[in-house]
C-alpha cells in the first residue's frame, strides 16, 4: 500500500547510497518503492533503469522502460527518449537487431543525427557496411559538423578501403587533443602506404594506456624512461614490446634496422617472454626477459621504430631472423617424410578476437578432404580438443602435440616442412614470410598492413593474399583454396609450385 513517508524515507536513503556509490543497495531500495506504486512511478522506474545501465545490467533496464512505455501518462518527447534508451541497451547487449528496430522507432517521431550514428554503428558490427555508411551519411547531412559522425565516416570508408574518403572524414575532424580520433586517423594513412603520416600519428596511442579487453592488461607495460625521439645522442637504448604477437614478429626487422643506423648504440629488446628465444641477435642487439630500468638512457615501444627510422616505404623482408634449430628441423623432416602427398598446414583461428576477421570453424575445413593432400592442423592439440570431438572427419586431418615445451619451437620448424601454409590472420603469418614458406593468407574485414592489395603483399615475398569478395564471408574463401589446390595436384604441379 502506498505510503508517502515510506517512500520519502526509501529515496533518502538511495539519495544516501548513491552518494557512497552502493549502487547495489540503492537498487532494492528503488524495487521497494516501485512495488508500493507511487503516484509518480515513471520517475522511479526511470532512475532505476539508469541505474541498471551503469550496473551493466541492461535487461533489467530495459524493463523498467518498458514498463514507462506501456502507461497511458507520458509525452511523445518521453517516448523518444526511452526508445533510444532501450535500443541503446540493446545495443550494449550486441543484439544489434533489437537495437536497429528501437533506433528506427525513434526517428519516426524526430530525426536526430546521433541516432542515425547508432544506426549505423550498429550496422558496422553485424559487418553490413553499406547500410552503415547510408545511416552515417544520413546523419551528415543534418549535422555535418557532429564529431561522431565524421568519426563514424572516417571508419567505414577506413574499412571499405576507400582510403581518400576516409582521409578526408577524418581530417573533418582535427581536434589536436583527440589522441584516440588521431590514433584511429593514422590507419587510413597507413592503408594507403602514406608511411610517414601514418607513423607519426600512430604515435598518438602513446598518449593513452587502455586496458586490454582481451588480456586485461595495459596495452603497454608503464616504464618510467624518456622516450628517444632519435636524435637525442643515445649509448642505450630499451625497445619494450607491445601489443600481439604477430605484431612483435614482424617489427623485430625494424630493430634489425635501427641497429645498422646506430652500430655503436647498445639496443635491448624486453621481449615478450613466450618469444624471446626465437630472435636472431645481430651485433649490438641483446634480448632480454628481466628488466632493471637502470642500465639505459632511453626507451622505445617497438612499434615506433618505423617512424623514429623515417620510413616511407616498406620492401619485402629478406632477412630470416628466426633462430633455426638443423637437429629440430630434421626432427619434423622425418616427422612427416611419410606424408607423401602435397604437405598443407592450416592456422584457422587467430590468438585473439577483433573487428578483424581472424576465424573459421574448423568443421568447414571439411571440404578440403576429398583433394590429394595430406591436410596438417597447425595448432596445439590441446587447445582444439572440443573443436576436433564436433568432427566428422577427424581422421582425414593430420595433428601434431606441437609447442608444449618450449613455445613456437615446433611450430616454427614444422612450418618449414610445408609445402604450402593456409592461415588466417595471425601470428603464423608472420613466421611463415619470415621463414619464406609459401602461405595463402585468407583475409576478410582487414587491418591497415595488407592495405588493399590484391593478391601480393609488401611485407612478404612468399605470402599469397586471398580476399573475399562482395557478399561473401571468410569461411567461403575455402572454396577458392580448393579451387587452386586442385588446379596444382590435378595437373600434378606440385614439385613445380613449391620451387616457385
Amino acid at each position: 500500500m502506498f505510503s508517502k513517508d515510506v517512500v520519502n524515507d526509501l529515496y533518502k536513503k538511495i539519495k544516501k547510497n548513491l552518494k557512497n556509490t552502493e549502487n547495489k543497495e540503492a537498487i532494492e531500495n528503488y524495487i521497494k518503492i516501485i512495488e508500493l506504486n507511487p503516484l509518480n512511478i515513471n520517475k522511479y522506474l526511470r532512475e532505476l533503469g539508469e541505474l541498471y545501465e551503469k550496473e551493466n545490467m541492461f535487461y533489467k533496464a530495459v524493463e523498467c522502460y518498458v514498463k514507462i512505455l506501456n502507461s497511458k501518462t507520458i509525452d511523445i518527447a518521453t517516448i523518444g527518449v526511452l526508445t533510444n534508451q532501450i535500443g541503446t541497451c540493446y545495443f550494449n547487449l550486441k543484439q544489434y537487431k533489437l537495437a536497429i528496430h528501437y533506433l528506427k522507432k525513434v526517428l519516426l517521431i524526430k530525426e536526430i543525427p546521433d541516432v542515425y550514428t547508432n544506426i549505423g554503428l550498429c550496422y558496422i558490427n553485424m559487418k553490413n557496411y553499406e547500410e552503415a555508411e547510408v545511416n552515417f551519411l544520413k546523419s551528415y547531412e543534418i549535422d555535418s559538423g557532429n564529431v561522431r559522425t565524421t568519426s563514424s565516416l572516417g571508419e567505414i570508408y577506413y574499412h571499405t578501403k576507400k582510403y581518400k574518403k576516409s582521409i578526408d572524414f577524418y581530417e573533418k575532424n582535427s581536434k589536436k587533443d583527440n589522441y584516440a580520433h588521431l590514433y584511429n586517423r593514422s590507419f587510413s594513412y597507413l592503408a594507403n602506404k602514406h608511411f610517414k603520416k601514418g607513423f607519426e600519428l600512430y604515435e598518438n596511442r602513446l598518449k593513452f594506456n587502455s586496458i586490454n579487453k582481451h588480456t586485461n592488461l595495459k596495452d603497454r607495460l608503464d616504464v618510467p624512461l624518456e622516450y628517444w625521439d632519435g636524435k637525442n645522442p643515445c649509448k642505450k637504448l630499451l625497445v619494450v614490446s607491445e601489443q600481439g604477437l604477430g605484431d612483435n614478429i614482424q617489427y623485430y626487422r625494424f630493430l634489425i634496422e635501427l641497429s645498422e643506423k646506430f652500430p655503436n648504440m647498445k639496443i635491448t629488446y624486453f621481449c615478450k617472454q613466450e618469444l624471446s628465444h626465437i630472435f636472431k641477435t645481430y651485433n649490438n642487439i641483446e634480448i632480454i626477459k628481466n628488466l632493471f630500468i637502470f642500465n639505459y638512457d632511453y626507451k622505445l615501444y617497438i612499434m615506433s621504430l618505423p617512424k623514429i627510422l623515417n620510413l616511407t616505404n616498406i620492401i619485402p623482408n629478406k632477412v630470416n631472423y628466426i633462430n633455426v634449430n638443423e637437429d629440430k628441423l630434421m626432427f619434423w623432416k622425418e616427422k612427416t617424410q611419410n606424408l607423401k602427398k602435397m604437405k598443407v598446414g592450416f592456422v584457422y583461428n587467430g590468438l585473439l578476437s577483433s573487428y578483424i576477421e581472424k576465424y573459421i570453424p574448423l568443421k568447414d575445413f571439411e571440404i578440403l578432404c576429398d583433394l590429394d593432400i595430406d591436410l596438417i592442423c597447425i595448432h596445439k592439440k590441446n587447445e582444439i580438443e572440443k573443436d576436433l570431438n564436433e568432427l566428422t572427419f577427424k581422421d582425414k586431418i593430420h595433428y601434431f602435440d606441437i609447442d608444449n615445451e618450449i613455445p613456437f619451437e615446433d611450430t616454427i620448424h614444422l612450418l618449414q616442412n610445408l609445402d604450402l601454409l593456409i592461415t588466417v590472420d595471425t601470428f603464423a603469418v608472420h613466421l611463415a614470410g619470415i621463414l619464406n614458406v609459401k602461405t595463402w593468407l585468407l583475409l576478410g574485414v582487414s587491418e591497415w598492413r595488407w592495405s588493399d592489395d590484391i593478391d601480393k603483399t609488401y611485407w612478404y615475398n612468399s605470402v599469397e593474399l586471398i580476399r573475399t569478395k562482395k557478399d561473401e564471408k571468410l569461411p567461403d574463401l575455402l572454396k577458392t583454396v580448393k579451387n587452386k589446390l586442385l588446379d596444382i595436384t590435378a595437373n600434378n604441379n606440385v614439385s613445380e609450385f613449391t620451387e616457385k
